[in-house]
């Protein structure tokens, strides 16, 4: 499988995402849009990856880019192509399919909740879920966030996952083409390495509020990095499956 991720800044890259497609035997190309990269054609990819970044989906006149990323995406989707979206890439693959990405009314920052919807239960559900009335209840897990804005859902699109913070955490939407597209919130493709080149950025941490974590309590449980790779790597297995 050939995948390409579109980059939307230096540090946020594919992270986890990169080991997973070497232990698959894929190949992974990068496309760092924000600095001009032209955008490969269609038929140079079977999957593709929209990354993180600090930017608002909605900032098409500051970052003209954006709007080129969102024709390009809509393409794709129309060519039966499967996508992912991860936090930006997740409110771009929103706006860009018929929902709407704003400012939120709070950020999320660190490791927060995340509550998994019944449809959301076979993408993010665990491993010792037996019953279905029992495996929502359980369906729950910390994923990391850095994101002060948020979306609509798409027509046609399946909630996946919500918390306290933010009603829109994840969606799916398959499009007559034949193609999935997954967007999700929340980074589960984040490497302590990243987020501690993150951490080091100088004012990188918003002021203190009731889902902002500060990087102590950031980097106080590694074993979450871990886990959320388990996870990402599980999501990654069903979506190209």
């Amino acid at each position: 499988m050939k995948i390409l991720c579109l980059q939307h800044d230096p540090l946020d890259g594919p992270g986890s995402l990169s080991e997973w497609a070497d232990s698959k035997g894929h190949s992974i190309a990068l496309c760092l849009i924000c600095e001009g990269a032209p955008l490969p054609s269609l038929e140079s990819f079977d999957l593709l990856v929209s990354l993180g970044g600090p930017m608002g989906a909605y900032e098409v006149e500051k970052y003209p880019w954006l709007t080129t990323e969102k024709e390009y995406l809509i393409q794709a989707a129309a060519a039966g192509k499967k996508l992912l979206g991860l936090c930006l890439g997740c409110q771009l693959l929103a706006d860009a399919l018929g929902g709407k990405a704003f400012r939120h009314s709070c950020k999320e920052f660190g490791w927060q909740p995340i509550e998994v919807t019944r449809d959301g239960i076979d993408w993010f559900g665990t491993m010792e879920m037996v019953q279905p009335l029992e495996a929502h209840e359980k369906a729950k897990f910390l994923a990391f966030q850095w994101h002060g804005d948020t979306y609509t859902l798409p027509p046609g699109a399946v909630h996946l996952a919500r918390n306290e913070a933010a009603e829109q955490q994840a969606f799916l939407l398959e499009v007559p083409s034949g193609g999935k597209i997954l967007g999700t919130q929340f980074h589960l493709e984040w490497t302590e390495q990243m987020a501690r080149e993150a951490l080091a950025e100088p004012g990188a941490t918003p002021p203190p509020s009731r889902y902002v974590q500060t990087p102590e309590e950031i980097l106080s449980d590694l074993t979450l990095f871990d886990s959320a790779k388990k996870r990402f790597f599980a999501l990654l297995d069903r979506l190209t499956e």
